[in-house]
């Protein structure tokens, strides 16, 4: 029977990427994904990766390998009538708040195979295709392993038992893991139907290889136009309505085509290749919770479906990945109170419905129609309205406004409000010693699974006191919260222009952690860091800012810490060890048996 910490049902990129995260974090995991990979469908599907979400795989050493084969999108040009609507461009990316002033436009096979080979090359293991989840029983055991599952290879008719201590699923929209929970997916199905092409075209359209095109067809709504990777281009629209009580589960790739080239008008269009279609029921379904049992959690799909009209599916499904995987890990190595874990529903569950909300309406808007709010309106323009919306959610499209609200221990407000508890931790240009070449703040300190605290040094001969305040807080032995160093990395950041000296001289104390230089001071205006008090920042895992305090305020980042840390984590004084899932099985006490004929 093998044990591990963690069993993820799902190989797509949101199991893959939550295994690679506990993977850095020193978990060990078992992944299975229901289908064979030579038989899944190869292309298709997810293929948007917004800002934000790229700020996250940096941290987490991925983002490089996307960008090496994804196709990079500034801005979004639209044509209605053959004629281009320079009044309703969309879709760009304000370049001052984020570095990642671009869409990465990558088919999702790819994406997979980025994520799944650093998973394999960080944890060792291969991910199990063809294994299937047959049901699982909640037991109590001395190692702590709470959930048995049951699971079955390919045709073989044997079962074999996997312990583990929580349970992910990560397993689409149709989740088994959500199914044997028991977690209600509320939500409705429209009869609505769109349709996504991949393949390499030959058309007349200006700008077809350039950028991404709204095409406002007359007969098929608004005709999604995105370039991809290799050359390839998705074409996506609204399947009419007649046509569909026609043809519905009877559309054929010939039907595609054929429609295709008639949202197209009255530019031209065909293909020399088609790598992947689809036709697919528009739906907005959220479930009722993300966590089951206490020991089992859903995420990506199995949390939440809609359109893609948006692109946020991957996305919001990425954070999900990210948020739970270092509440996870820190929970398994004992460092957390169970607060942390149930932040997660907390969390992300609001974001999910976010999202839902707005693809209420850019479905329908997308489809060539007037949603129902709007209908009464004899002015109304659903162009206009659909731009309008898109200008107005364009930073939660980007991920860059995705905040939390501060309704659990990991999130403490505090009185600077440039960037608040909840919110995302700004990137700024910086330099290291010596070097005058700048390099971005956010690639100083990767994701693996600790917080983070920045010092901001403020202008130090106004702030030297307050950072000997500081320094002196941080070395006290009666200070329990910061000796768990496992728990969190420091850096320190300078305002100083003087770059010749060694950071301790010019800082006038031991510097705290690794040393960056701002010399201009953007990255203490980016947090909204006075220069002449300096100042703390506590940012979590995820890249989410904890909370903040004075250089002489000490005491509130220890506070803070209680909060969330166990009692045996901040007395430990760095003696107490992580527990892992090994070790011979003991006794068990069967608390539930949840099997999928049962569920």
């Amino acid at each position: 029977m093998d044990q591990v910490d963690v069993l993820i049902c799902g190989g797509g990129p949101v199991g893959l990427l939550t295994a690679h995260c506990l993977a850095r974090y020193g978990l060990s995991t078992y992944v299975i994904e229901q289908h064979e990979r030579l038989k899944q469908t190869l292309y298709g599907r997810a293929a948007m990766i917004a800002p934000r979400s790229l700020e996250m795989l940096e941290q987490l050493g991925l983002a490089d390998g996307l960008m090496q084969m994804g196709f990079v999108v500034r801005g979004q040009i639209t044509y209605r009538d053959g004629q281009r609507v320079e009044d309703e461009q969309l879709g760009s990316v304000d370049a001052s708040e984020t570095f990642f002033d671009y869409l990465l436009l990558l088919r999702q096979k790819y994406t997979e195979d980025i994520i799944g080979a650093a998973y394999k090359k960080c944890s060792g293991r291969s991910i199990h295709y063809g294994t299937k989840l047959h049901g699982y029983r909640l037991i109590k055991d001395a190692s702590d392993n709470e959930v048995e599952a049951t699971i079955s290879a390919g045709s073989e008719p044997d079962t074999r038992t996997i312990q583990c201590k929580y349970l992910v699923g990560a397993d689409g929209g149709r989740s088994t893991v959500r199914s044997l929970a028991g977690i209600p997916f509320e939500g409705d199905i429209s009869n609505r139907q769109f349709i996504r092409i991949d393949g390499i075209v030959e058309t007349d359209m200006p700008d077809a290889r350039e950028t991404n095109i709204i095409i406002q067809s007359h007969s098929h709504g608004n005709v999604l136009w995105a370039c991809l990777d290799q050359g390839v281009t998705r074409i996506g629209f609204s399947f009419p309505e007649h046509l569909y009580k026609t043809l519905g589960a009877k559309i054929s790739k010939e039907d595609v085509i054929h429609e295709a080239k008639k949202a197209l008008e009255p530019f031209t269009l065909s293909f020399s290749r088609i790598d992947w279609w689809t036709a697919y029921s528009v739906g907005q379904r959220l479930a009722a919770d993300f966590r089951a049992h206490d020991s089992v959690f859903i995420a990506g799909d199995a949390a939440h479906t809609h359109s893609s009209a948006g692109a946020q599916g991957l996305n919001i499904g990425i954070h999900d990945a990210v948020n739970l995987s270092w509440k996870l890990a820190g929970h398994v190595k004992g460092w957390y109170a169970d607060s942390v874990i149930q932040s997660y529903t907390k969390e992300r569950r609001p974001a999910a419905a976010a999202v839902i909300e707005q693809d209420k309406l850019l479905s329908v808007l997308y489809a060539g129609e007037l949603p129902e709010k709007y209908k009464n309106d004899r002015n109304a323009d659903r162009n206009k309205i659909l731009a309008s919306l898109m200008k107005q959610g364009s930073r939660n499209i980007t991920g860059i406004a995705i905040a939390y609200a501060a309704e659990n221990p990991t999130l403490v407000e505090f009185s600077n409000k440039t960037v608040p508890a909840g919110g995302r931790a700004p990137d700024a240009l910086v330099q290291r010693p010596g070097i005058r070449v700048p390099i971005r703040l956010l690639t100083l300190f990767g994701n693996v699974g600790k917080f983070t605290i920045l010092t901001f040094s403020g202008d130090l001969p106004k702030t030297s006191r307050a950072v000997k305040s500081w320094r002196e807080y941080v070395d006290k032995h009666d200070n329990p919260s910061l000796l768990r160093a496992e728990v969190f990395q420091h850096l320190t950041i300078m305002y100083v222009e003087n770059r010749r000296a060694s950071p301790e001289e010019l800082l006038g104390v031991p510097p705290f952690g690794f040393t960056s230089y701002d010399v201009d001071g953007s990255a203490h205006d980016r947090y909204g860091v006075p220069q002449d008090e300096g100042g703390v920042f506590v940012l979590r895992p995820d890249g989410t800012i904890g909370t903040a305090c004075k250089l002489d305020e000490g005491l509130k980042v220890s506070d803070y810490f209680r909060g969330f840390l166990k009692e045996q984590v901040q007395a430990a004084n760095g003696t107490d060890r992580d527990k892992s899932a090994s070790g011979t099985s003991t006794p068990t006490q069967v608390v539930a048996e949840i099997e999928l004929d049962k569920a």
